[in-house]
């Protein structure tokens, strides 16, 4: 299933929007803007090397309780693009469904989350050094034959630093630095930065073997669109 599968999925949504206010965020550590782009310098724990992008593909109001913004994300990789649809609401950008294609657009994996898992928690409460909270959710994995299976999941949350200096191809930044750490995947460790977004990263990608490093973004799109789902 290439983009065609992303299309299926798409459209199995709640529809187009076809224009609604979308003030672009302002001071936050994950400022998400349809058509914002971000690029990376990737290497692999096998040493191999190369860039990529995150983008925001679109927005839709639709996700868990259908008034908040749902933002459709790609993530292009050294193997593999990674598709996932983020809601937004009251400082937390929670992750509904994710897609794993390979370079031919096979699909690799699909998964979805109820409730949404945190992708970043800004809440009052969650950015404090120490700060430490568990997740627990269902993790859904559809079946050819109709029959999706579910599993009880956890994942561990921890506020690493709040002021950290990283120094990445893109500049300096001082930064908030997460740790997720979730049963069977290797440990996700997030740097971003206020009005700048995610600097870097280990434990990216669909194996948790590459580590991302800013090379320039986030790059703004002369006016915002929206899409369906």
């Amino acid at each position: 299933m290439a983009l065609a599968a992303v299309a299926t999925i798409l459209a199995a949504g709640c529809g187009t929007i076809a224009s609604r206010p979308h003030a672009r965020p302002a001071a936050k550590y994950l400022p998400l803007e349809v058509g914002a782009v971000w690029r990376y310098a990737i290497t692999a724990d096998d040493g191999r090397q190369g860039t990529g992008t995150v983008s925001v593909d679109g927005v839709d109001y639709g996700g868990s309780n259908g008034s908040v913004p749902e933002y459709r994300l790609r993530e292009e990789l050294l193997d593999e693009t990674i598709w996932t649809w983020d809601d937004l609401e009251a400082g937390r950008v929670a992750r509904e469904q994710q897609e794993i294609d390979d370079p031919t657009g096979t699909v690799l994996a699909e998964e979805t989350f109820d409730p949404p898992l945190t992708v970043l928690d800004e809440r009052a409460g969650r950015l404090a050094e120490g700060t430490k909270w568990p997740e627990v959710f269902l993790a859904t994995t559809p079946n050819a034959k109709g029959h999706p299976k579910s599993r009880r999941a956890e994942v561990k949350w921890e506020v690493e630093a709040v002021a950290e200096p990283v120094t990445v191809p893109a500049g300096k930044f001082s930064c908030l630095r997460v740790r997720r750490t979730w049963k069977h995947h290797p440990p996700v460790v997030s740097w971003y930065a206020k009005s700048v977004g995610l600097v870097k990263q280990t434990g990216a990608g669909a194996l948790g073997d590459e580590t991302l490093a800013l090379l320039a973004g986030p790059e703004h799109p002369s006016a915002p669109r929206s899409s369906a789902r």
